[in-house]
């Protein structure tokens, strides 16, 4: 585990494993490094894989705000100082976000995007939602307890997504602040389809069907923004398909980027 100094003072933590054709793994909102070890240590059997905290999470620089914005030139200071001119990007919840804003400003740096369980105004609001749903199921659970009953409502395969929750907060707990601040960072962002630039490169769309966040699993119509797109439901998986089927989901990406 690395850390690099990129602009302004920020830190990222990462992990550089594995030889060959760059992926990026990108984590979601509260999440960390930690979350993609499986995947990763699968996909460096063949390929260079990076992981990183994002800024704000597991063990990477905190700041009293920032914005999506932020989260994309990082990444793309993180190539730099890893000498990476292009890669295979993949991120997960607020990292799909991240790796399809990135997409659109750094198309060349770009080989393949791929996207799983991402859309901006599900994921900052998806909780809030939530617990307007499970409102009677909440009453008398305090924020911590509540949060954790909803986490079981996101999965279809609740035993692994609970073994891989827990493996991140053993590696990083976030506090209520900087949850905060994550989520900040996702309100005033546009959706996904309103994009200012065609995306031309190969791009892959993971969602599970029992996904309480994405609410068109469709994935709103991205056809007309993405020239080259596959969109994908897993029938077995909620909102972490590369988790609860974990073995469909390598073959999928395997084939992808060959």
């Amino acid at each position: 585990m690395n850390k690099i100094q990129i602009c302004n003072q920020i830190e990222l933590n990462y992990i550089d494993e594995g030889e060959g054709i760059p992926i990026i793994l990108i984590h979601g909102l509260d999440g960390n490094l930690a979350g993609f070890k499986d995947l990763k240590n699968e996909l460096k059997k063949q390929y260079r894989v990076i992981t990183y905290d994002v800024r704000g999470h597991g063990k990477s620089s905190r700041t009293e705000s920032y914005e999506l914005k932020d989260h994309v030139e990082d990444l793309n200071d993180l190539m730099g100082a890893l000498n990476i001119d292009s890669a295979h990007i993949l991120g997960h919840d607020m990292g799909g976000i991240i790796a399809s804003e990135f997409t659109e400003k750094y198309q060349y740096k770009v080989i393949t995007l791929t996207i799983v369980s991402a859309k901006s105004e599900d994921i900052a609001n998806g909780f809030n939602k939530l617990m307007v749903d499970y409102q009677e199921e909440l009453a008398g659970f305090n924020k911590s307890e509540a949060m954790i009953i909803l986490f079981s409502k996101l999965f279809k395969e609740k035993d692994k997504a609970m073994k891989w929750y827990q493996s991140q907060k053993l590696y990083n707990r976030p506090t209520p602040e900087e949850s905060a601040i994550a989520v900040r960072a996702l309100l005033n962002i546009k959706d996904l389809t309103h994009v200012h630039h065609n995306v031309s490169i190969p791009t892959l769309i993971v969602n599970g069907k029992y996904d309480p966040l994405i609410q068109n699993k469709s994935h709103y119509d991205m056809d007309q923004y993405y020239d080259q797109v596959t969109k994908i439901v897993f029938d077995n998986s909620g909102h972490a398909p590369h988790i609860e089927e974990p073995e469909k989901f390598l073959k999928l990406y395997l084939d992808f980027v060959s």
